[in-house]
């Protein structure tokens, strides 16, 4: 495979906080990587610096093609509040060098796929959360990116909408795209990742896919994320639409649904995940 990227080294600091750690990755073409790690790792930090939107403070990230094709889809799409759909995605296009015969038809074949047809002529900012994201992820992969970077792609997504992605980044990848992506919903993307890392106190591991863990997710409505952060029994937090995705050591599940109750938060699910811890350093 040739090489598409190569991280050599790569540190990373806010303020006096060292985010990122002497990380070095290289990545190939039709290669699915994803990043894992806590809330706060620096996942965000590494994909923006892999995506070339963020300089790191040391270290380097080298393209060996110089004009490689870059999608990215940041964990927040934010609101054109002057655009609709059609006109933000022909202006993408337009920019990208693409034809507008073949915008056209890509618009529409991709706003068919994600459902938003008759949202196209309406304007993004009264859109829900998931539809702006479905939006967002249409604009990355209009141009049939060489490097597709999703930063928790799925978050706010509706069954059908995710269901749809993940057939998209399958096609991607047979088409030769290298897919840099980072998660929480770990079962989701099993069958088209190649390879996973996780980010702890700031240094990249591979993940040891033998090591796994029985898992609860809960997810809670009514709570903070400062309410449940220093509970032991959490092994990572995240959110969706307001409400709090909480991953627990199945033995600790009661206890921690008591401690909820407790806060008067509102229990809304609770179900099995396989959650991966990463490899020995």
């Amino acid at each position: 495979m040739n090489q598409l990227i190569e991280l050599k080294h790569i540190n990373k600091k806010y303020g006096k906080k060292n985010i990122l750690y002497d990380i070095s990755l290289s990545m190939n073409e039709n290669q699915v990587i994803a990043i894992l790690g806590a809330n706060g790792s620096g996942k965000s930090t590494f994909l923006r610096i892999a995506a070339g939107i963020e300089r790191p403070d040391r270290g380097q990230v080298v393209y060996p093609d110089k004009n490689i094709r870059i999608g990215y889809v940041p964990e927040r799409f934010p609101k054109y509040l002057r655009f609709t759909p059609d006109e933000y995605l022909h202006y993408i296009g337009k920019i990208s060098g693409i034809s507008e015969i073949e915008l056209k038809q890509r618009i529409s074949s991709l706003l068919h796929r994600f459902q938003l047809d008759k949202w196209r002529g309406q304007r993004i900012s009264g859109f829900s959360k998931g539809n702006i994201q479905k939006v967002g992820i249409i604009q990355a992969i209009l141009q049939q990116p060489d490097l597709l970077v999703l930063d928790e792609p799925l978050s706010g997504l509706d069954f059908p909408a995710q269901q749809e992605l993940l057939l998209i980044l399958g096609e991607l990848k047979g088409q030769g795209t290298t897919i840099l992506l980072t998660y929480h919903e770990s079962s989701m993307f099993e069958e088209i990742v190649d390879q996973s890392y996780y980010i702890k106190d700031g240094y990249l591991a591979k993940e040891n896919f033998l090591n796994k863990d029985a898992v609860k997710l809960i997810e809670v409505e009514g709570l903070k994320v400062t309410d449940v952060q220093e509970w032991d029994e959490v092994l990572d937090i995240a959110k969706k639409e307001g409400n709090l995705l909480l991953y627990v050591g199945s033995e600790n599940t009661n206890q921690v649904l008591t401690r909820i109750l407790a806060l008067q938060g509102s229990i809304e699910y609770v179900g099995n995940i396989e959650f991966k811890k990463n490899a020995e350093q």
